[in-house]
């Protein structure tokens, strides 16, 4: 019993495949952190260049109707689901001067699955003056 035992205890059949089921868990999982965040990186990006778009609208015509801006937000967003896309527009003073506010909001779930079910929400928003012309 006790040569049977010690035959194996000093076998190592299937050692290689315990040991990646180990490190194989850890690099799985910081590989598909790595492409979470990239895509909301993206995500983000891209929603920055849609409001700068609407900010280059406001900036050259300061009386752009709020529907016109948002078309060329939603325009200008090609991932995922525009609908979801939240578009807030308002008007603020800042030292007694008039300016247009732009907030676009987008929740985001994460695509790993099992890891969580929360969502995060990416937000862009921009104070614009008026335009000097």
């Amino acid at each position: 019993m006790t040569h049977g035992f010690l035959r194996l205890a000093r076998c190592d059949k299937g050692a290689a495949s315990i040991e990646f089921a180990l490190v194989g868990l850890v690099a799985i999982t910081l590989f598909l952190g790595i492409i979470e965040f990239g895509r909301s990186l993206y995500m983000r990006n891209e929603m920055s260049y849609a409001m700068d778009l609407a900010e280059r609208q406001i900036l050259t015509n300061s009386t752009v109707a709020n529907a016109d801006l948002e078309t060329v937000i939603r325009n200008a967003i090609t991932f995922e689901v525009p609908a979801n896309l939240q578009i807030t527009f308002g008007t603020t003073s800042v030292n007694g001067l008039a300016v247009r506010t732009v907030l676009i909001r987008y929740p985001v779930t994460l695509l790993i699955p099992g890891l969580t079910t929360r969502s995060f929400t990416l937000k862009v928003d921009r104070i614009v003056p008026p335009s000097a012309g």
